[in-house]
Order: structure tokens, then sequence, then C-alpha cells
């Protein structure tokens, strides 16, 4: 998921563990991982109640390769 939005503040970012992993800020960008889109909406109206500006709300679409990289390491799980 990346969310491009000004106002974050540090307790804003890290309430959104209860949704997602992974999760790096970045200036106005953030960007982590989720297990899928049905908590978009929700995710959308807790930024904007902690006081975020919401500028772009994107899910981003892992490919295989990279998911089988994320579970197994870069070492092959050897």
């Amino acid at each position: 998921m990346q969310v491009r939005a000004r106002n974050l503040t540090s307790a804003a970012v890290e309430g959104l563990s209860r949704w997602g992993k992974n999760i790096r800020a970045d200036g106005e960008y953030l960007s982590f991982t989720l297990p899928g889109e049905a908590d978009l909406p929700e995710i959308n109206r807790y930024l904007v109640d902690q006081g975020a500006d919401i500028y772009a709300l994107r899910p981003e679409h892992i490919s295989l390769e990279d998911l089988f990289i994320q579970i197994v390491g870069t070492d092959g799980g050897l």
C-alpha cells in the first residue's frame, strides 16, 4: 500500500499497525503491507480522523517473485 499524505503524526503512523505491517514513512509518503484491500476505507477514515490530509491511497500489488523472496528471503531459506 502506498499513501501520500500531509500532516501525518508519528502516532497516526504507529496506529496503522492494527491493519498492516512493514510500515515505512518517508516525508509525506507511507508504505506498508496489507493482507487485502477490504480495510482501505477504514484506513482512510482513520488517517483523516488523525488530522492527515490524504492526496493518494494506492494499493500496490506484489509480484509472485517478490512475495516468494519476502517469505523465504534472498538466501533461498538455506
